[in-house]
């Protein structure tokens, strides 16, 4: 298999990117969630997004996935709502889709022989949102695998290039609408900011690349997969394993990229004729689950880090607020995460497998529980400041405890100097008060410090 010569190969190329923007769904609920995304979408498109170089245009609209949601692992039942609010990229004259590449790609294609293909944006509610679009290789001579390797490098820079900056300017404008409108979000101080980012470098932080392939001769092997090893994972101590249940596909799944082999064999069974878009839409969703949980868990390291180092210092104004804002956001934490928690796995075994294989390849599982340990930790975080406050209101309290026993004392000197010796000067009583006032309170301080030393 050496020789092998692949002629057609659809690549898929897709990324999450951040949109910095977590929607607060339990009060979205109240306005219907169908009513807050046509009013999103409707703001979107008032204004559509040109992009002047390319002659290409922005149309904002809902993903339409009543299909996905008969057997898709990570879709909802059908009748529930949760499509997805989408931005697709089309020629600004002609309203066709595709980015036509200008550029040479060395001696395997020549300028505008490819274009990128169904370039859709999805926006999550919970602040990612994915980049995604396909190219078709074609090639009467064929490609054998390691120019493959070396095709789908160029495109993926090629990719960045051209929808890094997009992407940026199609998060701004999302999060625009939604500030504008006064869609219910989380709000916090330390949440990041989408104009801190640099997006010329890191705006799409990487990709994911797909590769699709329908070649008969590949069946013949006992693993049609072994191949493509190294395109895979360049550790041979990776399995490659075929993830699916069915005679007619082989499915394998790695970090960065993934493979689908088709025969091209029909048999008519819907399962078994399942479109690679659903396989696509699988790795992109538990991909930006993934994404998720990675910002969440980095965004409680800095939280907590900051409130530790900075809730020492604050005044109790300044304390009480930062327990209600550790509150809120641990709970807008917690219920972010109901998101992710909320994925449901329907009816359609291979999908099940394929999001089990998954999750278990991107330790998302290992991701979910330290990030839930980090909440404990500002639950922890939380008490400690409880405590602090405390603390400080025991001391005011002692400290006017103390004033009031010293007035106390004054009045009962005063009192005792008038009845046993009524003929004492003004100078004689208050000297003989401040001399008793200070003895009860040095005796009233060695017994507090001496009680604090117990």
């Amino acid at each position: 298999m050496d020789d092998l010569k692949l002629k057609e190969i659809t690549e898929y190329i897709f990324s999450p990117f951040s949109t910095f923007i977590y929607l607060n769904r339990d009060e979205i609920r109240f306005q219907g969630i169908d009513n807050v995304r046509q009013k999103i979408l409707d703001k979107l498109n008032e204004e559509p997004l040109v992009i002047k170089e390319s002659n290409q245009k922005v149309i904002w609209c809902v993903e339409e996935s009543e299909q996905f949601k008969l057997s898709k692992g990570v879709f909802a039942p059908p009748g529930k709502g949760n499509s997805f609010i989408m931005a697709k990229l089309i020629c600004d004259d002609t309203s066709t889709e595709g980015y036509c590449i200008t550029e040479d790609i060395k001696n395997y294609f020549k300028s505008e022989e490819l274009s990128f293909n169904d370039i859709n944006f999805y926006f999550h509610e919970f602040g990612i949102a994915t980049c995604s679009a396909n190219i078709v290789l074609k090639k009467k001579s064929g490609l054998i695998i390691t120019e493959l390797d070396e095709v789908s490098e160029w495109l993926n820079n090629l990719y960045k290039e051209y929808f890094q900056n997009i992407s940026y300017q199609l998060a701004e404008q999302y999060i625009n609408a939604i500030n504008e409108l006064d869609i219910p979000h989380y709000e916090f101080d330390f949440f990041p900011k989408i104009e801190d980012v640099d997006k010329d470098k890191f705006f799409i932080p990487w990709t994911h690349r797909l590769y699709r392939i329908e070649e008969k001769k590949l069946f013949e092997l006992e693993n049609p997969g072994l191949p493509f090893q190294f395109l895979l994972t360049p550790s041979k101590q990776m399995d490659v394993k075929d993830l699916s249940i069915y005679e007619n596909r082989y499915i394998y799944f790695g970090w960065g990229h993934s493979l689908i082999l088709e025969s091209g064999e029909i048999d008519g069974y819907s399962q078994t004729n399942t479109p690679a878009d659903e396989y696509v839409r699988l790795i992109e969703i538990a991909q930006a689950n993934w994404q998720n949980l990675d910002i969440l868990a980095d965004l409680v390291d800095v939280t907590t880090a900051s409130f530790h180092e900075f809730f020492g210092k604050l005044k109790p104004r300044e304390l009480k607020k930062a327990i209600y804002e550790i509150r809120e956001f641990s709970n807008a934490i917690d219920r972010i995460l109901d998101y992710y928690k909320g994925v449901k796995i329907t009816f359609d075994t291979e999908k099940r497998i394929l999001l089990k294989e998954l999750n278990g390849r991107w330790l998302t599982s290992e991701m979910y529980e330290k990030l839930q340990e980090k909440l404990i930790q500002i639950e922890e975080l939380l008490e400690d400041l409880f405590n602090r406050q405390k603390e400080r209101r025991e001391e005011a309290l002692n400290t006017i405890a103390l004033l009031f026993t010293i007035t106390s004392v004054i009045e009962i000197i005063a009192l005792i100097i008038e009845i046993f010796n009524p003929n004492l000067t003004p100078w004689s009583i208050v000297l003989i008060i401040a001399a008793g006032t200070s003895v009860i309170a040095i005796a009233i301080l060695f017994y507090i410090r001496l009680a604090g030393r117990e």
